[in-house]
Order: structure tokens, then sequence, then C-alpha cells
């Protein structure tokens, strides 16, 4: 698992995303959807909750052990259709929170994300995003700090 997971991150950074920065200034996202969805189309799979799973429906996800994933072709999300996503309202909180991340308690970002813009604050409140950490399951603690290494930017 890890494996793929350290091939999955290496290709996002070779595509400039997961560059992560914490989130220190004024900074906003303006989501350019269909003209860029690179999450989309580089991030892959982003994890599900229960919840989410039945909203989104047996046959686009996958599980790895009690975890359940999006499918996707590649790095590509299964669910992006003609450059949008096919369930928009009912897409995964990975999803909707991208591209800001709550990593152990602190606020970061994507800064690789080309709609992050820096001239008004409407940053979330980091308790409103889901831990690092359930973005990665099944990997060790030592995995998770070989993720930090490669992902964040200092």
């Amino acid at each position: 698992m890890i494996w793929v997971l350290l091939k999955s991150v290496i290709k996002a950074r070779k595509a400039g995303l997961m560059r992560l920065r914490p989130a220190t200034q004024p900074t906003r996202l303006d989501c350019l959807a269909a003209a860029c969805a690179k999450c989309c189309n580089t991030l892959g799979s982003p994890r599900v909750t229960p919840q989410e799973a039945q909203a989104i429906g047996p046959e686009h996800l996958c599980r790895i052990g009690d975890a359940i994933f999006t499918q996707s072709q590649g790095s590509t999300c299964s669910l992006l259709r003609e450059g949008l996503c096919g369930i928009y309202p009912y897409r995964p909180s990975g999803c909707r929170e991208y591209p800001w991340y709550n990593i152990h308690g602190q606020l970061y970002y994507d800064s690789g994300c080309p709609g992050i813009k820096y001239d008004l604050d409407e940053r979330p409140q980091v308790g409103s995003i889901q831990p690092w950490e359930n973005f990665f399951p099944h990997t060790g603690s030592i995995g998770r700090w070989i993720l930090s290494k490669i992902c964040l930017v200092r």
C-alpha cells in the first residue's frame, strides 16, 4: 500500500501538486473547475466515509481493507466527466476540503493548486478539515513521516 501511495504522491509532485504550505497569510480558493481539474486528474482516488459511499454508489468505489475510495483510472478520478465532477453535490469530503489540509491541528494548503489566491482571507477553520492521517489509512507512522517530508514545504 505504501509504495502505491508514494508513487501517487511523487506523480502529483511532478504535476506541481502536493506542495503543502502552512496557511499563515490571507489565502482563498478560486476553483477553476473544468478549466483546470488538476486535482481530479492527478490526485485520483479520495477516501470516502460509509455515508458518502451510499450517496456515490458501489459501482464507483473500491475497498482496501476497511477503507473505501473512489475508483480511478491511473491517477484520474473515475467520477470526472468532461472536466467536471459527475457527482459534485455528493463529492467526498476530501474533495470538498481540497486544497486545505489539517496537519497536526495546523491549517495547510496545496500551493500547487492553480486556484489559490492571496488577495482575501477565506481560509477555513482548521477544525472543519479532516486530519491528514485520514487520507492515508493503513499507513504507519514511518510512512506518514516520509509523506510529510515529501509534501510539506518549509
